[in-house]
């Protein structure tokens, strides 16, 4: 597990890239049943036939180590925590769409 996880530090991840489940169940701490359960919610689209056979993009890495600290050190439920993890995503996908808007007005005013 040390090597994946290590091997994919240095690198930068694309959604060609992928990793076994159990893998990243280690790497998050989290058990088979937490992610079966976070693939019925829409969190993690898996590949493959049965849960232990699955593979998934590595770019979920950084969402699903949030999911388990929400888990972990909140004591959030996995419903709850599919659901935090879509809002945080939402809030920076809008932060990130009002900072392009200002730019945009900004960059419109400049040339008056």
């Amino acid at each position: 597990m040390t090597n994946a996880i290590e091997s994919l530090r240095g690198h930068l991840l694309s959604e060609e890239d992928w990793m076994g489940v159990e893998t990243l169940c280690r790497a998050c701490d989290l058990s088979l049943e937490v992610m079966a359960e976070l693939a019925d919610l829409g969190v993690l689209a898996p590949r493959g036939r049965s849960p232990r056979e699955w593979q998934v993009p590595a770019t979920v890495l950084p969402r699903m180590r949030i999911v388990a600290r929400l888990m972990h050190d909140l004591g959030v439920n996995v419903s709850g925590a599919a659901l935090a993890v879509e809002l945080l995503e939402t809030q920076h996908r809008l932060e990130r769409r009002l900072r392009e808007l200002e730019r945009y007005l900004h960059s419109g005013s400049a040339l008056k």
